[in-house]
This record gives C-alpha cells, structure tokens and sequence, in this order.
C-alpha cells in the first residue's frame, strides 16, 4: 500500500474519490447545492463498500459502480453500520489530534493507523459474511477443518481397507486386532463403531460385523443412547435373525426398550423367545420369561 510502483490500488481508489468529486461538483452547477450535499453523503456512506470491491477484485471499473457498492452493503448487512461507526469514531479522534496540537510524528501517526485499521476491520468483515458474499478464503476454520475430516477419512479407509485384506488371507486374528487397534485409537467412541460397522457389513465373513455391531449396542447403552441401541438392533435383526447383543443384560435391555415402544414389540419377541436356551443360567430368565409373558398377554 506504501509504494505505488508495486501496489496500485490506493491510487486507483484516489482515483475513484476524484470522479466523485467531479459527479458532486456537476451536481452542484446543474442541480444545486441540496442535491450536491446528498450525492456527497450518500458516496461518502459507500467509500467502503467501494474500498472492499477493489480490495477484492482490483477491478476499478467494478468499484466505481454504484450498484455494485449497494450489492456489496447487502451483503455485508449490518456489520456495514459497524465500519461506518469505527469510521466515524477515527474521524473523532483526528479531528481531536487536530485541536489538541500534538507533535506531528504524532499526529501522522493517528492518521496511519486509523486508515490501515479501517482496511482491517473491512477485511474483518469480509471474512466474517464470506459466505453471504460467495467468496472462497484462502484459510477458515471450517475448510481446516473440512480437510482435516477428509485426511482422517482416507486414513481410516485405509486401515479399514488393510484389514480386509487380512481377512481375505485368512489372517483374523491380525484382521480383529487391526480394528481394535482403530477403535482403541479413537477412544471406542459409538459414531466410530457405527461407522465401522458400516464399512465391515459388506465383509463376506459375518462374524465381524456381528461381534462389531455387539460392542456397538454396548457402547450406546453405556453413554445412555438406548434409542440409538434400540434403531441398531432392530436393523441388524432384519438382515440376521439369529443375532442377539453381547450380555444377557443387554438383551434383556433392549427387549425392554422394543416392549414399551409402538412397533417394535416384534423385536422384543425375537430377542426373548430364546432367552432360555441361550443363556440358561442366567439370573434374568425369570424378568425375560415375565417380559414375554406380557408381551403375548
């Protein structure tokens, strides 16, 4: 900005502030001074807004129009009225340096600041409404963080995909320690079981995402997500009916939950016309048996 041979757009701008001048002082000798007076308040209100424009694009052409200006106040909003108000805070304190009589270092030095501030806070507030304006950044929060859930993705895929292999060779124990592991790395959360049991589904061999899908139902019990329990269950038992949770307990749990909730009574007879056998020295047999009692009742 301090060195027009490399940065021309201050002086583009000067320029800009020249053919207002000249639109306000035609004004003046053809409609009078009212109108001259409006036309200067009204450019003196987008001298921002044409500012941001040919920060932007460095289109002079562009900057110098006023419908884009007014498109470009649309746009920011009411974060507009904050840089008028910034704008009109600095002209008040160089109006006060003026009288105050400071040392000149001083003195330009306000001034300097003030203007490099006021390209600041536009700068600001072009970030801040950069989707209102359909601007693409360079760096935000939410494309660092787009691009940090895509590496994550292509890792995990990878692993996931490794894994695979191994079962392919016939190597499951290394297969079932390869997800553990994964799992492990990223605290055991429910979303991650989910997703891996999303990716594992396809697998010819059945037992892992049954066992998955078994540990997922405990990890959604365990955080207090029993209708997210219940929906998994449910899901897995219309692609296999013989499937039941890890515990006793869960199984049990889940019956409970499907037994008080419209529509999925059927699930609660599934998980317990087999409780008996499948875990006959079970404490709860006497609750299932109950349960399945009133269930048919």
């Amino acid at each position: 900005m301090m060195n027009p041979l490399e940065e021309q757009r201050p002086l583009a701008q000067l320029a800009i502030a020249g053919l207002i001048y000249l639109a306000v002082q035609f004004v003046d000798h053809t409609l009078g001074p009212v109108f001259a007076g409006i036309l200067a308040g009204l450019a003196a209100l987008c001298l921002p807004a044409s500012i941001a424009i040919l920060g932007l694009e460095g289109n002079i052409l562009k900057a110098s129009y006023p419908v884009a200006w007014a498109s470009m106040v649309a746009g920011v909003g009411p974060l507009y009225l904050l840089v008028l108000a910034i704008i009109a805070g600095y002209a008040l304190l160089i109006a006060l340096a003026i009288k105050w009589e400071l040392w000149l270092s001083v003195q330009i030095a306000i001034f300097m600041y003030c203007i490099l501030s006021i390209f600041s806070v536009l700068g600001g507030v072009l970030y801040e409404r950069r989707h209102e304006l359909g601007l693409e950044t360079w760096a935000s929060p939410e494309r660092t963080a787009d691009l940090a859930r895509a590496q994550d993705l292509r890792e995990s895929d990878r692993q996931i995909t490794a894994a695979y292999g191994q079962v392919r060779a016939g190597s499951h124990t290394e297969a079932w320690a390869s997800l553990q592991t994964w799992l492990a790395s990223r605290g055991h959360t429910p979303d991650d079981y989910r997703w891996l049991c999303e990716r594992v589904a396809s697998w010819s061999d059945h037992r892992y995402i049954t066992r998955l899908t078994q540990e997922h139902v405990e990890r959604l019990l365990a955080h207090q997500r029993t209708g997210e329990a219940l929906d998994v269950v449910a899901h897995r038992l219309e692609l296999d009916p013989d499937f039941r949770p890890k515990t006793p307990a869960a199984t049990l749990a889940i019956a409970r939950l499907a037994a008080a909730g419209g529509g999925v009574k059927r699930v609660a007879r599934t998980l317990l016309k087999d409780f008996p056998t499948r875990y006959p020295s079970d404490p709860n047999i006497p609750a299932a048996a109950e349960l399945a009692a009133q269930l048919e009742a």
